[in-house]
């Protein structure tokens, strides 16, 4: 849900929450960080050496590290709220603060040469024993503030501005995952809202006009505006109207009709600008890199493991019927940018007409003895790991379609495009759902695409993890392909 934060004047903005359990939190996160970094080092020494008592080199070291430690620290978003926010979310940055701690150790001990006679060992047990100390710490805070605001502390209270769809989606949100810690009290009446009978669980608290009032009775932390697009400039008598109450306002606008995709906000200079369409990862970089070094290495290790089975495919593949072991097709990729895909040739060798590219299907003539069977347990894609080494494709992600399908049905499903937003994937969220193989019908492809865009918004490292391990029980064998 896109959330504008009107006051501020930087959509993207994440300001610390006030409360005193809040404050708590985080005072007590700034202290337990360094604690859990200077414990783990103590801890890795004790391990390594016997002793709890380091010498002169190593106290210079974790003295100097500690610094990094507080500066990096800082530098990242890591004290933010978290409020609403994931777990791993969390945990990534704190990877990259701990990660860039030790990077500039590095650069300090290579450029003063020192450190010489510190062990590889500890550091090493200390870098990896610190970031598992210092995200059960964060495990543990998170996990103890969940359960104060579930049982009603620490909890924001909240009123809206007019009716719309969006905030009903927030409010049965808020309901069944109280751990968040917000509370809409009830909303206030304007003329573009959503009939009662559709929004029986939200309280009206009266007219716009009694909202001054309420506000100076009432403990609120926050007032959303929700409207339709169309409606915003109404949103100028209303900040008017609440001009001398210091309260953090922000927008829901009311997008329904405006086909989205990740929608975010950011600041450019002194101007707020709403994305309303992006990847998955476009807004924290971070996970953009992560993704494709996890993807790397994957494919990498995949490669060596499986290099016998794909020399005895090849094999298998030469002798059934002429022609080259690998099939290559071009296939559009992230941002439409085209490239070579690559399979186990499956077909015998033939002709299509230019710009033509038929589906496979059912006891398709085509189709090889060999190849019948890398189809049914998707054998025929192994190849593709070196396009994932390559950076043109992922482990997981929509399946490349052949040119002239994307050209077809672009002009047939609305948002067909926007899988473009991220690298192709070996597997996807569709595949592991059903939808994998030949598409006869157009509602087949329509739910294809609603898959992959349902993957495009919800990505994380473990919904990756998911899907690769459904790939395994459903894909391998599944009757869809042929």
């Amino acid at each position: 849900m896109l959330l504008a934060n009107l006051n501020a004047g930087l959509a993207g903005a994440s300001p610390r929450l006030l409360s005193k359990y809040s404050a708590a939190a985080d005072v007590f996160l700034r202290i337990s960080d360094m604690i859990v970094v200077l414990g783990a080092a103590l801890i890795a020494y004790r391990l390594r050496s016997g002793s709890w008592m380091p010498g002169a080199d190593y106290r210079l070291v974790i003295g100097t590290s500690l610094l990094f430690a507080v500066i990096c620290f800082n530098a990242l978003p890591l004290y933010r709220s978290w409020r609403g926010l994931g777990l791993l979310r969390e945990i990534a940055v704190l990877g990259a603060a701990w990660g860039g701690t030790f990077a500039l150790f590095s650069i300090y001990a290579l450029i003063l040469k020192v450190g010489h006679e510190v062990s590889r060992m500890w550091v090493g047990m200390w870098f990896a024993g610190g970031f598992v100390l210092l995200a059960l710490s964060r495990t543990l805070v998170r996990s103890l503030l969940h359960g104060l605001r579930s049982h009603g502390v620490d909890v924001q209270r909240i009123v809206v501005v007019g009716l719309r769809p969006p905030v009903v989606r927030i409010q049965r949100y808020l309901r069944q995952n109280p751990w968040v810690g917000m509370r809409l009290l009830g909303y206030f009446r304007t003329r573009d809202d959503m009939a009662v009978g559709e929004s029986s669980e939200m309280t009206c608290l009266g007219e716009l006009r009694d909202l001054p009032a309420f506000l100076a009775d009432e403990s609120v932390e926050e007032v959303w505006v929700s409207m339709p697009l169309d409606k915003l400039s109404r949103i100028k008598p209303l900040l008017s109207q609440l001009e001398h109450t210091p309260i953090k306002i922000k927008l829901i606008p009311d997008l329904v009709e405006i086909s989205m995709l990740n929608q975010a906000g950011e600041q450019l200079g002194n101007v707020p600008v709403i994305s309303l369409r992006q990847g998955s990862v476009g807004r924290e970089s971070q996970f953009l890199v992560f993704k494709a070094v996890v993807d790397r290495c994957l494919a990498f290790v995949a490669l060596l493991g499986l290099a016998p089975v794909m020399i005895a495919i090849a094999i298998a593949v030469k002798l059934d019927s002429p022609g080259p072991v690998f099939f290559r097709q071009r296939r559009q990729g992230r941002a439409g940018r085209e490239f070579q895909m690559l399979k186990f040739r499956s077909m015998r060798m033939h002709r299509e007409g230019e710009h033509q590219v038929t589906q496979a299907t059912r006891q398709d003539p085509r189709v090889t003895r060999v190849g019948a069977f890398l189809r049914r347990t998707s054998l025929d894609e192994l190849p593709q790991l070196f396009n994932v080494l390559g950076g043109s494709m992922s482990l997981v992600g929509p399946r490349p379609h052949a040119i002239p399908h994307n050209r077809h049905y672009q002009a047939l499903i609305n948002c067909y495009a926007q899988r473009h937003y991220v690298k192709p994937g070996i597997t996807g969220w569709a595949q592991v759902n059903g939808f994998r193989g030949e598409t006869p019908m157009l509602r087949d492809m329509r739910k294809r695409v609603q898959y992959d865009l349902d993957y495009i918004r919800r990505w994380s490292l473990w919904f990756d993890i998911k899907i690769m391990a459904m790939t395994l029980v459903k894909v391998l064998g599944q009757k869809g392909a042929y």
